[in-house]
């Protein structure tokens, strides 16, 4: 295209609200699989076969770093830009626009309201567009700062830029000025997960995408090639062939629900839950239909994935960040429902065949002969002859109770049931002396120490789990991760780190709703001084209100006096109820944030609040605090053991 011709186009306009880019944008897109996963399912409505992205494999550096997506779709022809691609909220799949399926290939439509384009703003300052269709180009960029400058602007222009030639026929998209991984590279293995695991087409209908020079393969998506095997050979799996959730409603799932052999993400990399799809794309993010289970440890084995295209046929029942669905539509609240049930049977199913797996397997296991020596060893340094005939009782009453116990695990447990054994027979041995009246303080003494020896190693055994939740808590803050949901399920999950006392949270939803509808945000606040995100916690007569910042946020007189308002609000709530639940309540608040400002102002307000019950903790000495209790819980199991040994 010559460049006088592009200096005789008009240029390119685009109506639009400050507030509703920023949350398009900005707000809603964080994480790199998701900006990507937009822009890749935009490639597949163009009818693309190959998707290519180039991604920095080192730190970023904001002014030089740039992650390209190019496609070679039908492209963009001028009048495609001005009347459908710079039309915010346009919904492609209504009568009279570009229809539920594509022309040439005939694909379900991913998209919808076409927001997707702003989703590089969540990592990126400015997207560059190029696009070539039946040989016309197009060519622009959109820069963040440039859009919300001016907050009573409500169109802006953009200048038509030349070719490059580098785009043939398709659409280039390029991310410039990215506002992430400035201190880590990226980890490319990550994306491609994510990416695998977000859309289903991958490898299927001639769609192919390609990271770096490398196709994502079917294999990457595959699951279920890693699912654990039970002692049959069978591989632990439920599978659903349009499978109707209610009767008389043709709603139906396809898809499966399997359990890996671990619990922990860090070997496989996979996010534990069951993913929904619609379409071929990822809408729902990994979860269990909030399921309460009887076998809670259950969840952290299944893994799945699901099809439900009901969920984006008829209505938009899609959250706006398209990875969650809107709940409160009747088909996603039928589908809620039938999950949950799904989740327990399956939890169950689970639970019993593990127990089933886990004594076969403990039965033939070289360690259990290891178990049964070492038993009879104690039963002669004793004399006694209980041992024999209770051992496989205690071993598999143990199994029976924990069917998430690895078998490879099963030699730290051996010294644990040891222990046991041991206190069991020093009780019998106690009693016999105390009939007999003989006083043996030495064997009395050693006996208390093996009792104390035991409950110090079933502490350390809880220990040893809080000690990865303290290590998860560490890469939380090291990582700014995100108050909600990551922050808040967390901190639900193991409300211990911020009170030892705290053992399990009823998180008081009612009261968190009271707080937001008495203390509304105002929706131009930037984000790194948003309110975040409340916790409260039901706690004996205490009712604890945590205020959620972010670890690297920084509060000021400003956040000081706000949760002292929230804390005021809720006395004075709760003073004036007369709900019976309410009589004699009292009111403490936690305010978690990264640091606070150091002025003479800020400590002397902080020393009032905190003599009111107002407490401002910082992350960082929260995660000092709680590494030091739990030092001592090993320290003390380690001076217990070596007494234990002494008195071999």
């Amino acid at each position: 295209m010559d460049h006088d011709i592009v200096k005789s186009k008009p240029p390119y306009k685009m109506e639009f609200d400050p507030a509703t880019i920023k949350h398009l944008g900005f707000q809603m897109y964080s994480t790199l699989p998701q900006v990507i996963g937009e822009l890749v399912a935009n490639a597949w409505d163009a009818d693309a076969t190959e998707v290519k992205i180039n991604i920095p494999v080192t730190r970023i550096d904001e002014e030089t770093s740039e992650i390209v997506i190019i496609d070679n779709g039908i492209g963009m022809a001028d009048d495609d830009v001005r009347e459908k691609y710079l039309r915010i909220g346009r919904d492609r799949r209504e009568k009279g626009q570009d229809g539920d399926r594509t022309l040439r290939r005939n694909r379900k439509v991913m998209g919808r309201k076409g927001i997707g384009k702003f989703s590089g703003f969540g990592i990126a300052k400015e997207i560059v567009i190029e696009s070539v269709k039946d040989e016309e180009n197009s060519h622009f960029k959109m820069n963040y700062e440039e859009l919300i400058a001016d907050k009573d602007k409500r169109s802006i222009e953009f200048d038509p830029l030349p070719p490059t030639g580098e785009v043939h026929q398709g659409t280039k998209i390029t991310l410039k000025y990215i506002t992430i991984y400035h201190t880590r590279s990226i980890q490319i293995g990550d994306i491609r997960r994510g990416l695998a695991r977000r859309f289903s087409v991958i490898g299927h209908d001639d769609f192919e995408v390609v990271i770096n020079d490398q196709p994502i393969s079917i294999e990457e998506r595959d699951l279920q090639r890693q699912l654990a095997i039970d002692e049959d050979g069978n591989k632990y799996l439920w599978k659903y062939n349009k499978k109707e959730i209610k009767e008389e409603t043709g709603l139906t799932v396809t898809g499966w629900i399997g359990a890996l052999d671990r619990t922990s993400e860090k070997n496989d990399h996979i996010d534990r839950g069951i993913v929904l799809m619609a379409r071929g794309k990822l809408v729902q993010d990994p979860f269990h239909f909030d399921a309460v289970i009887g076998q809670q440890f259950a969840l952290s084995y299944l893994i799945g994935e699901l099809h439900v295209d009901f969920v984006d046929e008829q209505e938009d029942t899609i959250a706006t960040a398209r990875n969650s669905l809107v709940w409160d539509a009747e088909p996603n609240k039928t589908l809620k429902e039938w999950g949950k049930k799904e989740v327990n049977r399956i939890a169950s199913l689970w639970a019993k065949r593990r127990k089933k797996d886990n004594k076969r397997k403990l039965l033939e296991h070289p360690l259990y002969m290891e178990f049964q020596k070492q038993a009879d060893q104690i039963d002669k340094k004793l004399e006694f002859e209980r041992a024999d005939r209770l051992i496989q009782q205690l071993i598999l009453q143990s199994t029976d109770k924990n069917p998430e116990v690895d078998i490879e695990e099963f030699k730290s447990l051996v010294d644990m049931f040891i222990d046991f054994w041991e206190f069991d027979s020093f009780q019998d041995m106690a009693e016999k002396i105390k009939d007999a009246g003989v006083e043996e303080p030495e064997k009395l003494l050693n006996l208390f120490r093996q009792w104390e020896v035991l409950e110090a190693k079933e502490m350390m055994r809880v220990t040893e789990g809080r000690i990865m939740t303290i290590e998860k808590l560490d890469q939380m803050i090291e990582t700014n991760a995100l108050e909600k949901p990551d922050l808040h399920n967390f901190l639900k999950q193991f409300p211990w780190v911020i009170d030892p006392h705290w053992t399990l949270v009823d998180d008081e939803v009612t009261y968190t709703q009271l707080l937001n509808n008495r203390f509304p945000e105002d929706a131009d606040v930037p984000e790194e001084n948003k309110r975040i995100d409340f916790l409260c916690v039901n706690e004996g007569t205490n009712l604890s209100v945590v205020e959620i910042k972010r670890p690297q946020s920084r509060v000021s007189l400003k956040e000081l006096d706000q949760i002292k308002s929230y804390i005021v609000f809720m006395r004075h709530y709760v003073q004036e109820s007369n709900a019976p639940e309410f009589k004699n309540r009292q009111v403490n608040g936690y305010l978690l944030c990264g640091s606070m400002v150091d002025t003479v102002e800020a400590r002397g307000e902080k020393d009032i609040l905190e003599n009111s019950d107002i407490y401002i903790v910082r992350y960082s000495e929260l995660l000092r605090k709680v590494k030091q209790l739990h030092k001592a819980f090993l320290d003390r199991y380690n001076q217990l053991q070596a007494a234990k040994d002494e008195n071999k």
